[in-house]
């Protein structure tokens, strides 16, 4: 992801950073660090094989995952990479899932309707 468009914001975490709360941006985000609290990206997320996101929920336009995430995943396209490792459910209208990868959850993919919240009862 990182150096593929020159258009908008990069927000960068590197691998000593620690961000305690949610964190909300814009455009590009890469983490490479530690996010202990929700995600929320208008735009592209990439977790690197040194990041891992711990939270109730990640929401971005699309999301790649080579390190770790535990947390409810909501995007129109989702890529796990053979070493990403996952917890949660993930609802996507496009989910790749490579061989290595672990993935511990659900998944409601395919459809419009998988982005659509979940009714209460």
């Amino acid at each position: 992801m990182l150096g593929r468009r020159q258009a908008g914001a990069l927000t960068y975490l590197g691998p000593e950073t620690e961000v305690l709360g949610d964190l909300k941006a814009k455009g590009q985000v890469r983490i490479d660090g530690l996010v202990k609290g929700s995600v929320y990206v208008e735009g592209e997320l990439e977790v690197g094989r040194t990041g891992r996101v711990e939270g109730e929920r990640v929401e971005a336009g699309s999301v790649q995952i080579h390190g770790e995430v535990k947390a409810d995943l909501v995007a129109q396209k989702v890529s796990l990479s053979k070493t990403a490792r996952f917890t949660g459910t993930v609802r996507a209208q496009a989910l790749d899932v490579e061989a290595g990868a672990v993935f511990i959850g659900q998944s409601l993919a395919g459809e419009t309707r998988a982005l659509e919240a979940p009714k209460e009862a």
